[in-house]
């Protein structure tokens, strides 16, 4: 059952203020008994001054001072006070048939033999008791008007306080999964609502970047995956049809490199969709063997070209870095040179802490350079996705090294800085 915050905080106002009202009247009343109280203490403390005074001065039977007063001895004190007394030893106020009221003081004073009694009848000068029916209508009375006056200001306050909260359960509740909110800055007040807008923000933000992700997952996989399922089965093809061992041999160690190939590519691929960082190593990964294994499984995009190769890579040289993920760049930048070069060479060197993967092809079209490594951007003759160097630009991204590419019409030069 759905229960309104707004609904919830009117009623706990409103109920703090009943709570407020009722134990303002309680104590109202409670002040005004202790007040009447103090007064007839006050009284009897004046009255057993006099008897001090009186008895100092040899009087045998003294006088009250207030007409309602009364003094006696120990043994005189009349039997329905000394019952009430002797029930409940210090009691200081008793309550008589027909509606009389007693307030007593036990004292002894200076000089005298006995103790004695100072009695105050009191139902004549009462204050609170007569009109306590009063009072309590009238405290009624004002905890109902404060009750109304709270009820509204609680609803007014309610509304008010939860407006920005109802808005953003509004906004979110109407939330489409390929709509989500890019930025709610400034939108909400800077508290709890705020707060919680922000982190609901940065939720948001994240299951973009979830998606955004699953979506380049599925696309790099078919992008990256394509070649080395070429190379499996065209050379699975061949085996099948091929007596001859040695070139079955061959076959073998083709398949087994685009198998390795795709174990890589999968591992670099699956590093992209991670949300964090930890994919990045520190072990020495060997860079020609990486290069030699891509040219292998590439070598079908030079086949009836009249292009000449060459690798020049010290065979000691090493990086730290992730090796699944130089196999993604290392394809990447191969395979475009193998694609796009008709003839001429294509040399794949090492320049200090550079790979070069220098070409004579036909090079980038210049409408296409800035843009070249967004997702989705290729050459009108370019049979992929246009994911490759996509793919090239968040690898190393992730893996903190640095990818610069110089393209002209006589050729291109794809470099990667790992060091």
């Amino acid at each position: 059952m759905h229960r309104s915050l707004r609904r919830r905080i009117a009623f706990a106002f409103l109920a703090m203020a009943v709570l407020a009202g009722v134990c303002g009247g309680l104590l109202a009343i409670l002040f005004a008994y202790t007040t009447e109280d103090h007064i007839f203490d006050r009284l009897l403390a004046l009255e057993a001054a006099r008897l001090q005074q009186s008895l100092a001065q040899g009087e045998l039977r003294p006088e009250t001072e207030l007409p309602f007063a009364s003094y006696y001895r120990e043994g005189e004190l009349p039997a329905f006070l000394r019952s009430a007394v002797e029930a409940k030893p210090g009691r200081r106020e008793v309550f008589g048939a027909d509606g009389r009221h007693y307030h007593l003081l036990h004292t002894r004073p200076a000089g005298s033999a006995e103790p004695y009694w100072i009695v105050l009848q009191v139902e004549d000068y009462l204050v609170v008791r007569p009109v306590l029916t009063e009072i309590t209508m009238v405290l009624g009375l004002a905890i109902l008007a404060i009750t109304l006056v709270a009820a509204i200001t609680g609803l007014y306050l309610a509304h008010r306080v939860t407006a920005p909260l109802r808005a953003l359960a509004a906004e979110v509740t109407a939330l489409e999964p390929d709509k989500l909110p890019a930025d709610w800055q400034g939108r909400y007040p800077s508290d709890e609502v705020g707060r919680l807008a922000d982190t609901l923000r940065d939720a948001f933000r994240r299951i973009n970047q979830f998606i955004d992700r699953e979506q380049r997952f599925t696309q790099d996989a078919s992008h990256e995956l394509r070649t080395p399922l070429a190379v499996i089965e065209s050379s699975a093809a061949m085996l099948a049809r091929s007596p001859d061992a040695a070139q079955a041999e061959v076959l073998v160690a083709r398949i087994r490199s685009a198998a390795m190939a795709m174990h890589l590519s999968v591992d670099a691929l699956l590093a992209l969709a991670r949300e964090d960082a930890s994919g990045q190593h520190a072990e020495a990964t060997a860079v020609l063997p990486i290069v030699e294994r891509t040219v292998v499984n590439h070598a079908s995009l030079l086949e009836g070209k009249p292009v000449r190769l060459s690798v020049c890579i010290d065979p000691e040289w090493r990086v730290a870095g992730d090796a699944a993920a130089l196999q993604v760049l290392i394809a990447n930048l191969v395979s475009n040179a193998f694609r796009y070069t008709e003839r001429g060479e294509i040399r794949i060197v090492r320049d200090g802490t550079e790979l070069l993967v220098i070409d004579s092809g036909v090079g980038i079209d210049e409408a296409l350079r800035p843009d070249v490594t967004k997702p989705a951007i290729k050459g009108t003759g370019s049979p992929g996705l246009g994911l490759g160097l996509s793919i090239v630009e968040r690898l190393c991204q992730r893996y903190g090294w640095r990818f610069e590419l110089n393209s002209s019409p006589h050729g291109t030069t794809a470099g990667l800085r790992l060091g």
